[in-house]
């Protein structure tokens, strides 16, 4: 028989090896291409603004999406040259020359990788695209949610491949350099130094977990606020504390044992627990990145959940539906083109409130940062707007206690200080044509969303007496003009069945516009948008951050206004809400743009939770299969002294427990104190909505369990048969 009959007899005889490689290639490959199509798809790229902190989480979601699949392949690769040992060490043994098998050996991976790569490509465009309708017929379905194809997408599949050939030829090259035929021929049954583990490990895995994310995530907050000093980029690295304490802990569930109270259950578990303990550490490392994996599929589920909730809470608590402000001197829509707009889509306005706002020089103490992350006050000098009292108590329905000389600062509804500026911020206002002054004082604070939305930093309060003497001489070009108003459909314009009016979603509407709002209410809003988008003039055309005062300031120094120029103002915009200085506030499509985006983000966040849960599944159900096949000479043993089926499956079924019950429990404990402090050391407090994130993440977790058990009970089965145990027993 020749080398290469051999070689081939050996090849098929460890066929399943093959496989388990080009699965684990095949899926990593599918998941991360998938997940770039849809990342870099047109469609998702317009709505993550540039910059922007959401863009910025979803690069870190894809980096962790690949560090997870490119981590799965790696261990199906060394599990694949642990077994391919063997086979390379006979032939070393009968002669074959080292660098023939190497020769061989890499036209085998090439084949492997290259097929399984090219499928998982190919299979990848599908799935994006099946995975992105289902997502849209379930969710939400515009115009701008279509799927769209982007090369990008592709190019960053076939880079994450090449990178995954790298790394898999990299452990070839380490593999064919071993040279001792014994050691390869050994490798399978080889196991680690039975070394104590202290009872100790255990309580300090579990201090450095929390030790480091305390580090990690409250430290910068509590520095910030308490010493106005932010902490450089290599503090992260505290989150390696959490790391290392993950795997103390698991190594000390692994193989800490002892005998303890109860003697007679360390003798009956004595052959499972030093089972273990001959592969702890391998099988700790193992734990670990199931742990991470679970940890990144519960995160990736909680910040969708979480972006959810702070996108659509948002300004739901604003007392008018409807709102917009504009410069005075802009010819804009009024009261009567917004009845009769109505009146076209079968609405009525249930009230209606005009004001003016003053646009006053201000000058205020805010807070800024240098490049050593050190917090600073500055004294800004800016216009902001100011109502009267008298009007304020009109459109609002609330009493205000206000004396003269003094100010109230509108804040949004359950408002939160930041660390920038504060509501009492104020030292000094004037009057931009006469000079007039007034050192104001600060008298409280009021909620009131719809004119909390049109001020920067914030819009203020004035006695009707400051605020005639203040506006004595100021033209049209500082005021600004304040449009509110609530309405309702008519019953007949009304889907059958709907009782939403102008608030709840709609549970009546079959093919809704967007995110299953009441088709009518969705179409006037629409229209009225677009009309006040029509008539908008230069006076009106302005970034959101933009200053007259400032422009001015910076023009006189000979410095160039980083805010200046005009910006899309079309329907079209898909930024238009966050970019335009004067966008018009509305329920309605607050919801629906706050629906787009969101489901931009959940659809990634899920889908990276998926690919986590998937790459979990899959190396536990591995790692199982792989201690019964490693020990399935001990089973023999234990027959051999007298141990039945009974005893055999209950060893198995230990082993398999602490598999999969350990990085479950671990991965979901560090996720949900990682969760609390995030929404606590955010804004030192947790709000309502916040509490229903943390009440979903336990869900979360309870659903992951779930789906794990059922990997439990398959990788169970399988190794009963591995074991040799008998289907009828018990």
């Amino acid at each position: 028989m020749t080398m290469n009959k051999i070689a081939a007899k050996l090849r098929c005889k460890n066929n399943g090896q093959y496989r388990l490689l080009g699965i684990c290639i095949f899926l990593s490959v599918l998941l991360v291409s998938s997940f770039t199509m849809m990342f870099f798809s047109p469609s998702i790229q317009e709505f993550l603004p540039p910059g922007g902190d959401t863009r910025k989480l979803m690069w870190l979601m894809l980096g962790v999406v690949v560090i997870g699949c490119l981590l799965f392949t790696l261990y199906g690769s060394s599990l694949f040259f642990r077994k391919k040992s063997r086979e390379f060490g006979v032939m070393l043994a009968l002669g074959a020359p080292k660098k023939e098998l190497a020769r061989q050996l890499a036209g085998e991976l090439a084949a492997v990788t290259g097929k399984y790569i090219l499928s998982g490509i190919l299979l990848a465009i599908p799935v994006s695209f099946l995975i992105w309708k289902l997502f849209q017929t379930i969710v939400i379905n515009t115009a701008q949610m279509q799927y769209r194809f982007g090369i990008a997408g592709i190019l960053a599949g076939i880079l994450f491949a090449v990178m995954l050939s790298v790394c898999i030829l990299i452990l070839g090259i380490r593999f064919i350099r071993r040279a001792n035929i014994m050691d390869i021929l050994n490798a399978g049954r080889k196991t680690e130094m039975v070394r104590e583990i202290k009872p100790w490990y255990g309580k300090l895995g579990t201090i450095l977990i929390i030790t480091g994310l305390f580090l990690a995530m409250a430290v910068p907050q509590l520095t910030v606020r308490v010493f106005r000093q932010g902490m450089p980029g290599i503090w992260n690295s505290t989150y390696l504390f959490s790391a290392a304490g993950l795997y103390l802990l698991l190594l000390s569930g692994v193989a800490h044992s002892k005998k303890g109270k109860h003697p007679e259950k360390y003798y009956r578990n004595i052959i499972s627990t030093n089972l273990m303990r001959f592969a702890a550490r391998q099988t700790t490392r193992n734990m670990c990145v199931i742990a991470l994996l679970v940890f990144v599929m519960v995160l990736a589920a909680f910040w969708g959940v979480m972006y959810y909730y702070s996108a659509t809470e948002g300004g739901t608590l604003a007392p008018y539906d409807y709102s917009l402000h504009f410069p005075a001197g802009e010819s804009q829509i009024g009261q009567g083109d917004i009845e009769e707009l109505a009146g076209e889509y079968g609405t009525e306005l249930l009230s209606y409130e005009e004001l003016y706002s003053l646009e006053l020089i201000i000058r205020y103490t805010g807070r800024d940062m240098d490049d050593q992350k050190r917090y600073f006050d500055v004294e800004y000098e800016k216009l902001s707007s100011f109502v009267s009292a008298s009007d304020f108590e009109r459109i609002s329905g609330k009493s205000i206690l206000l004396k003269e000389g003094g100010y109230l600062t509108v804040t949004a509804s359950e408002y939160q200080e930041s660390i920038w500026v504060n509501p009492d911020c104020l030292s000094e206002i004037r009057q931009p044509l006469t000079g007039d002054t007034l050192k104001p004082q600060f008298q409280g604070t009021v909620e009131f969303d719809n004119l909390a939305l049109t001020g920067e930093p914030f819009v203020f309060i004035l006695t009707d007496a400051d605020y005639q003497r203040l506006q004595n001489g100021l033209t049209d070009a500082y005021k600004e003009k304040h449009i509110l108003f609530n309405a309702r459909h008519t019953a007949d314009t009304v889907p059958p069945g709907c009782s939403c009016h102008t608030k709840e979603i709609c549970p009546a509407a079959d093919t809704p516009k967007a995110a299953k709002l009441c088709p009518a209410m969705y179409d006037f809003a629409d229209a009225w948008k677009n009309a006040y988008i029509a008539r908008a003039t230069a006076l009106s055309n302005h970034y959101s951050l933009y200053d007259a005062r400032e422009e001015e300031l910076a023009v006189a120094a000979g410095e160039e206004y980083g805010y200046a120029g005009e910006i899309d103002l079309t329907p079209e915009n898909t930024q238009l809400t966050n970019d335009w200085k004067y966008a018009p506030f509305s329920k309605v499509l607050m919801q629906a743009d706050a629906m787009e985006m969101v489901a931009v983000f959940v659809l990634l966040s899920l889908y990276i939770a998926v690919i986590s849960l998937t790459a979990a599944g899959i190396m536990s159900y591995i790692r199982s299969i792989t201690v019964a096949m490693d020990n399935r000479q001990l089973f023999e043993n234990l027959r051999r002294l007298g141990a039945n089926d009974a005893y055999a499956k209950r060893v198995i079924k230990l082993q398999l427990r602490k598999i999969f019950a350990y990085p479950v429990t671990a991965g979901c404990t560090v996720v949900g104190v990682f969760s609390l402090f995030l929404t606590y050391f955010n804004d030192m407090g947790i709000q309502a909505f916040e509490v229903k994130m943390l009440l979903m993440e336990l869900l979360l977790m309870a659903l992951i369990a779930g789906v794990m058990y059922c990997v439990y009970r398959l990788a169970y089965g399988k190794s009963k048969k591995i074991a040799g145990c008998l289907p009828f027993t018990r």
